[in-house]
């Protein structure tokens, strides 16, 4: 059995918290319904370390993804207990632990009881809530299932967070692998290999050229280290600065999808996206003009983004989504054909669910498909790079004996 601490609303509005001992959490939640409370944050204590601690008070202040998603989760708890919608908003203020998402949501509560509509008032915030999310809970609150649809955004967004806790857990290896090997390469170069300069310039001979190349890179990153740094924060920054404008931006959604494997991870996730996004719209009542524009807002590419432009435009004209998609040749035939039959069916937003989930799963196989190329050919790449050092050095190390005495 273990214990699990939580946060909760009763009956008449309070908020309390405590411990509760459960054999899993769905059953601490049965167990706390049962005493007539309704949870709205359930977890396990843990004791943070100081790094974790000083990592959370600098992102303290920064509203993310995960503050939405939480939002949202205490949001439906609250709705579906029978709260009405200013009062459970005045609760998620206080339960939430950033100040900024705190004074967001006292200003929705401000305009929500001066008459404003709820999908009205997230408006004023874009940078927080995405278009998707608005006309989500405007569909919602005209159809008169509020609750319902800010269930399904919980859903929605805690699947893509999900997908984004994958790919950052499988990447923690390759990102580790390659800062202890940068480093170890770097300490080579600047603090073993110098010692022996000396030594070899004092030997009177040309030097094989492996030797007379890590003395170059050696000194190079020993004495003109910060010119090194200045030249590459330079082009990273002139990088930056080109892909923010619109030819870079074009220019580099083109690129990606030509990447050998990385193309087809690219195509992957944002066929994923936008499948789930127009699915998750459409189950909710956004109409299908009024979807496909939010769609627009969240996936991120400027060749799909226009592709779906190109596709309302012709539904606007009374064509298909499967035609449209088709004729552009850029999503993959098997999304196509899927939206197809989703639109003889008349079940689209079904099968665009269907869609989402393949996709996702193809997503997951590719990128364990590439960390189990990436793990061994980074392995490989300093294993070279090390080897190249070391082989330079006996090389110079044998040419003592072709010396005369």
């Amino acid at each position: 059995m273990e214990t699990f601490s939580y946060k909760a609303v009763t009956k008449e509005g309070n908020v309390v918290e405590g411990t509760i001992d459960a054999d899993y959490e769905r059953l601490a939640v049965d167990k706390l319904q049962d005493m007539g409370i309704f949870p709205i944050k359930i977890s396990k204590p843990k004791e943070e370390s100081s790094l974790q601690y000083g990592l959370i008070a600098i992102f303290k202040g920064r509203v993310r993804e995960n503050d939405v998603m939480n939002f949202s989760y205490q949001l439906g708890v609250l709705l579906e207990a029978g709260f009405p919608l200013d009062r459970c908003l005045s609760i998620v203020s206080e339960l939430t632990g950033k100040k900024e998402m705190s004074e967001i949501i006292k200003k929705i509560i401000s305009d929500v009881r001066g008459g404003k509509s709820f999908s009205a008032a997230l408006s004023k915030f874009p940078k927080v809530f995405p278009a998707f999310y608005i006309n989500m809970i405007k569909a919602g609150e005209t159809g008169g299932f509020l609750e319902e649809t800010i269930s399904k955004l919980t859903g929605y967004l805690e699947n893509s967070q999900k997908i984004k806790n994958d790919v950052h857990s499988a990447l923690v290896y390759p990102a580790l692998l390659s800062i202890v090997g940068g480093a170890a390469v770097v300490v080579l170069l600047t603090f073993v290999v110098p010692k022996f300069t000396k030594i070899f310039s004092d030997m009177g001979q040309s030097l094989p050229l492996p030797t007379q190349i890590l003395l170059f890179f050696s000194n190079a990153m020993k004495n003109y280290w910060w010119l090194i740094a200045f030249v590459l924060c330079s082009a990273v920054m002139s990088i930056r600065s080109y892909l923010k404008t619109p030819s870079g931006m074009r220019y580099w959604d083109n690129l990606k999808f030509k990447f050998p494997l990385f193309g087809k991870l690219y195509m992957e996730v944002y066929v994923s996206r936008f499948a789930r996004t127009l699915g998750t719209l459409l189950q909710s009542g956004v109409p299908i003009l009024t979807a496909l524009q939010s769609v627009e807002g969240v996936l991120g590419s400027k060749r799909i983004t226009d592709a779906i432009s190109a596709t309302r435009e012709a539904v606007r004209k009374g064509k298909k989504i499967s035609t449209t998609l088709k004729e552009g040749n850029i999503f993959p035939p098997l999304a196509v054909h899927m939206i197809t039959i989703g639109e003889e069916t008349g079940k689209l937003d079904g099968m665009l669910f269907k869609i989402a989930d393949r996709f996702d799963f193809e997503t997951r196989t590719t990128i364990k498909r590439l960390l189990s190329l990436m793990e061994p050919a980074l392995i490989l790449f300093m294993g070279l790079i090390v080897g190249f050092i070391v082989i330079a050095m006996l090389m110079a190390i044998f040419s003592l004996n072709e010396l005369p005495f």
